[in-house]
């Protein structure tokens, strides 16, 4: 494990310097990219685990918890996103401070965080679960507070580069995750306690970052009437409900989870490197969505393709128990969400003028978050609907209604869209 580590640093180190002399960073620039960093780190280390640590059986170093209790913790994350990541843009516009709403979020995530490492139970770790939500709806505020650095010609180059932060928080705190997740230590709650210390960290490197919100306001009722009488918003809107839905049932703590089942009974190192995987796949996926992908069968059938291969991974699900199989397609998961992801996010962004986008992002990202609470509170609406019966049965259940909805999506999308690429400009059938 000491190997891992050591590779992790190197690995970590290489990177940021290759970064750096590749896109001429400023100091001011590579702060941020640190920050988001660490940020990042204290919510990744303990978001996957968040479920595990519920439900699984006390000889596993788990609560013991209830299947139902667990996917409620679980789905806190998502029903708090729906909540913040609209919020977060108004205030952080409202006090002319985006350093403030993540100051705010580094607090909460480490109260929460030390509490679930001093007292475990299911109201700390709800806590926990709510505060992580709140994180990581301040992911677009980063991308926001990162490109303010860069030309306007510049800004997809600061989106690839600020989406590598996220990826190297998570294959740093994989190692961790591997060296406390181990049956034998039942030592969950020291993720938790990493992820109040990285907080804190956080919270002091802030404060050497100066802020760069500019004094006016560009959230106002005026952008809001505009995007809202945007039908385009609505759709796109409904199709980011199943396309967080879909990938936050079958990701994260909820794959996680079933990766660590007596179904699959994955090794820790590996349910801990799944992540990392999904994630490496997903930036590879979403950097080449926007430089040649797109380019070459656009926007609409780069979606398309997207959806496609989470329906193949969902297939997988269903007919495979084997872990090293369900290890390697987490790739292809990845992939296809990164695909999907981006040619939609550049599908809505598209379908409103410059300055409404913030504003539109911000009422995206609301529908968004309701597509990831239900993908998490899935488990404890089909529990509930299908009874008592063996871990098994409920997994294939969920997994049934995921390959449903994603056929759903698929047609949605393939009928719905009329998408112009040489003149972006967005017509949306009405028989859909």
């Amino acid at each position: 494990m000491e190997l891992i580590y050591i590779l992790t640093v190197i690995i970590t180190m290489a990177l940021v310097l290759f970064l750096i002399k590749k896109y001429h960073l400023t100091k001011y620039q590579v702060m941020i990219f640190i920050l988001l960093v660490l940020f990042w780190s204290s919510v990744i280390v303990v978001r996957a685990y968040r479920k595990s640590y519920a439900g699984n059986p006390i000889d596993k170093g788990g609560l013991a918890l209830s299947a139902a209790a667990a996917a409620t913790i679980a789905s806190g994350y998502g029903f708090i996103s729906i909540f913040a990541r609209f919020s977060i843009f108004y205030l952080s516009d409202l006090f002319h401070s985006r350093k403030l709403m993540i100051g705010l979020g580094l607090v909460i995530i480490g109260l929460t965080s030390y509490w679930v490492f001093i007292d475990p139970n299911y109201t700390s770790l709800l806590m926990s679960s709510l505060a992580l939500g709140i994180g990581a709806s301040m992911l677009s505020l980063f991308n926001v507070f990162f490109a303010q650095t860069f030309t306007p010609k510049q800004a997809m180059m600061s989106v690839s580069i600020l989406s590598v932060a996220p990826l190297l928080a998570e294959f740093i705190m994989s190692a961790f995750q591997a060296d406390y997740t181990i049956v034998t230590q039942e030592n969950y709650s020291m993720l938790w306690l990493l992820s109040a210390g990285l907080a804190v960290i956080s919270l002091i490197f802030l404060a050497f970052v100066k802020d760069n919100k500019e004094p006016g306001r560009v959230m106002t009722k005026a952008s809001l009437k505009s995007v809202l009488s945007n039908k385009n918003i609505y759709f796109f809107g409904l199709i980011a409900v199943l396309v967080s839905l879909i990938k936050f049932s079958t990701s994260g703590s909820n794959i996680i989870t079933y990766f660590q089942s007596d179904i699959i009974n994955m090794n820790s190192t590996m349910v801990a490197y799944s992540d990392f995987m999904f994630s490496v796949s997903q930036l590879v996926a979403g950097i080449l969505a926007g430089l040649t992908i797109s380019r070459r069968i656009g926007l609409k059938n780069t979606l398309l393709l997207g959806v496609v291969l989470g329906i193949v991974f969902t297939v997988i699900l269903l007919i495979s128990h084997n872990d090293w199989m369900l290890f390697l397609t987490s790739l292809l998961s990845g992939f296809g969400y990164g695909l999907t992801y981006n040619s939609l996010i550049g599908l809505t962004l598209q379908s409103v003028d410059v300055k409404l986008r913030e504003m539109n992002m911000a009422i995206f990202q609301t529908f968004f978050a309701i597509g990831i609470f239900y993908g998490d509170y899935m488990y404890k609406m089909i529990l509930s609907f299908i009874g008592n019966v063996s871990e098994l049965q409920m997994y294939n259940s969920v997994f049934w209604v995921i390959l449903f909805l994603s056929v759903v999506l698929l047609l949605f999308t393939a009928f719905g869209i009329n998408y112009d690429e040489r003149n972006n400009s967005h017509e949306l059938n009405h028989s859909v």
